[in-house]
């Protein structure tokens, strides 16, 4: 019947037509795919908890035997009502199944079925939206734009305000998956409660991968020629050597090719932002990036590359001497970055 793309999807999935029965929602965010999934499942019926209205079925067991979907969405539930089905499919085909649905549509059951990206021209997808009663739903990664309202979002509900640092961590941190982002913010409210301004070191607390955040600002402190107080702050707190010796050798390479961007683009400092901001450094200041990218050349990010990389092939090697390690490549960094 339908196609929705993803930017349409949102709304549809919050008032789906009454007249399609068969969704598939398909995409490579698998959290954006199940949460999508389940909020139609709870516009058709009551309790989604309820086992007599709603019920999960293995892709590779419907393969296996078609009919069984066919017999679940056609089960009554035992106190009358409306019915669900979800459908994760798998490797195996389920078009057999599927299309013995689509020949003898349920009279009060809502079948979803759910799958990874999935092409124009795939076979599940032809069949479903080709169908009079089906609907296909595309699920694209969460846009920059997506990331802003779900913080602001989750905040404003939360009764939450948070400093420009922390919502700059908060943005960097999220997006790689559409539940995994909404988990993240659920922990970070409840590690709130009782306060109302969530603050950097909030989020380097208890939100995952902004630890990592955090050994970057390091790193990027010491590219900007200063490897003093905030390197000592960083390991009074239990930073990680590896970490931040990692973050360096990630950080020289990400500014390297950054400068190599702006220097093909003759000095234009947009194109090595661009590419800092592609590489995971969204987090840092415009104005930082623009100075550090003007201050460095590619030649010298060039020969800090493989001293940071032998820094960080003895660290491993030695954990006892690790922590040394990195303060001097550190160091040697923030001395080169003040010859510029």
């Amino acid at each position: 019947m339908v196609s929705v793309s993803s930017r349409d999807a949102e709304r549809f999935v919050a008032a789906p037509p009454d007249n399609v029965f068969l969704f598939l929602i398909h995409g490579s965010d698998a959290g954006m795919v199940r949460e999508r999934a389940l909020a139609l499942v709870a516009k058709r019926v009551d309790d989604r908890h309820d086992p007599f209205q709603f019920v999960e079925l293995s892709g590779d067991a419907v393969a296996a035997d078609p009919l069984t979907l066919l017999d679940e969405a056609n089960t009554t539930p035992l106190f009358g009502g409306r019915r669900a089905v979800l459908v994760e499919t798998g490797t195996k085909p389920v078009i057999s199944a599927v299309t013995s649905l689509i020949s003898a549509p349920p009279a009060a059951c809502t079948v979803v079925l759910t799958a990874s990206a999935l092409k124009k021209d795939a076979p599940l997808r032809k069949l479903v939206e080709g169908a009079k009663q089906g609907a296909g739903i595309e699920c694209l990664p969460d846009t920059e734009q997506d990331i802003h309202a779900l913080v602001d979002r989750s905040l404003l509900e939360a009764n939450l305000v948070a400093t420009p640092e922390a919502r700059a961590l908060l943005l960097a941190a999220l997006g790689e998956d559409r539940l995994m982002s909404r988990a993240e913010l659920a922990k970070l409210i409840l590690y709130m409660h009782g306060r109302e301004q969530v603050e950097a070191a909030d989020v380097e607390a208890i939100v995952a991968h902004a630890s990592s955040i955090a050994s970057d600002r390091v790193v990027a402190a010491a590219f900007a020629g200063d490897a003093g107080e905030t390197l000592d702050a960083y390991f009074a707190q239990g930073g990680d050597a590896g970490g931040v010796l990692f973050g360096a050798l990630r950080y020289a390479v990400a500014l390297h090719r950054a400068r190599l961007a702006m220097e093909r683009e003759g000095g234009r400092t947009d194109a090595g932002v661009t590419a800092l901001f592609r590489a995971g450094f969204g987090f840092m200041h415009r104005g930082l990036m623009e100075s550090q990218l003007k201050a460095w050349s590619s030649a010298r990010l060039g020969a800090l590359i493989e001293p940071l990389r032998d820094a960080q092939t003895r660290a491993r090697a030695n954990s006892a001497s690790a922590q040394m390690e990195a303060e001097r490549a550190l160091w040697r960094v923030a001395k080169a970055a003040g010859r510029r």
